[in-house]
């Protein structure tokens, strides 16, 4: 699960009025008022020292998920195969999208890439700063603007910032404007697996007319008992990806994938 970031507005999700959940059963209650605050207050605590730091991922798939947030500080001899997969495909100046604490763009860094690494959480941005991302800027992905890079990243389902298929859509018609003639995206995701029961508590979310696709997940954070309000997150199978970045004048390639359907694909025009 990815928790890149992006800037969230009451009542509004990547731009776009939604109604809001009529119904959530939210237990501890809503403290902060920032959806991505509990995300950002654990990275500073763990870099303040405190490694048992912990996020609780609540989603109406049904998960609830204890993440440790050493999950977001691993050293590139810990990364995943996916990412693995994917980061040797990034070449000339690559934007990383959501970049978190910047382990993506400290591996790049370090290969000779000149990477722009994005995120909106100001202590995302402080951190990555302080462990030697030359670029890390306070950013968010709709507003973001600058020279044409070779390589976009998104990475740790580097979809999900986007929110909605109707935002996958967006970002797919405005990424030219990020990229060279050539220029590709190189990204992750995975279909929605609903692992809970439904009268599980994170289940129970009546959204007022809702019936939208399945991996348009809502996804509530909590750290150290409390919790921020739902937002929006994507998940995607390959072949919905595929279809709608062909809808929007993309090539695309599955580079690999897992059992559970997760995947890293590559697009360009």
């Amino acid at each position: 699960m990815l928790l890149a970031t992006i800037i969230w507005e009451p009542a509004r999700v990547n731009g776009w009025a939604l109604a809001g959940p009529v119904a959530i059963v939210q237990d501890p209650p809503v403290t902060y008022s920032d959806p991505r605050e509990p995300h950002g207050r654990a990275l500073r605590d763990f870099f303040d020292g405190d490694r048992d730091a912990t996020i609780v991922v609540h989603s109406s798939l049904g998960e609830h998920e204890e993440l440790p947030v050493a999950v977001f500080f691993r050293a590139p001899e810990d990364f995943f195969p996916f990412e693995r997969a994917a980061l040797p495909l990034c070449r000339g100046r690559v934007l990383d999208i959501g970049a978190g604490t910047g382990v993506h763009a400290l591996y790049l860094q370090d290969r000779g890439l000149e990477v722009v690494a994005i995120d909106v959480l100001p202590e995302a941005v402080e951190i990555m700063r302080s462990a030697g991302v030359r670029d890390a800027r306070v950013a968010d992905v709709w507003e973001f603007s600058d020279e044409p890079f070779d390589t976009i990243l998104m990475m740790m389902n580097g979809i999900g910032i986007l929110g909605t298929l109707a935002g996958l859509d967006r970002f797919l018609r405005e990424a030219p404007r990020l990229l060279k003639s050539d220029g590709q995206i190189v990204l992750d995701s995975g279909p929605a697996r609903v692992v809970g029961e439904p009268e599980d508590a994170a289940v129970e979310v009546a959204i007022a007319g809702d019936e939208t696709h399945h991996g348009e997940a809502w996804i509530t954070l909590e750290y150290k008992g409390q919790r921020g309000p739902p937002f929006r997150e994507l998940y995607a199978d390959s072949e919905t990806l595929t279809r709608h970045a062909a809808a929007a004048g993309f090539e695309s390639e599955v580079v690999c994938r897992d059992d559970l359907g997760g995947f890293v694909a590559r697009l360009w025009r």
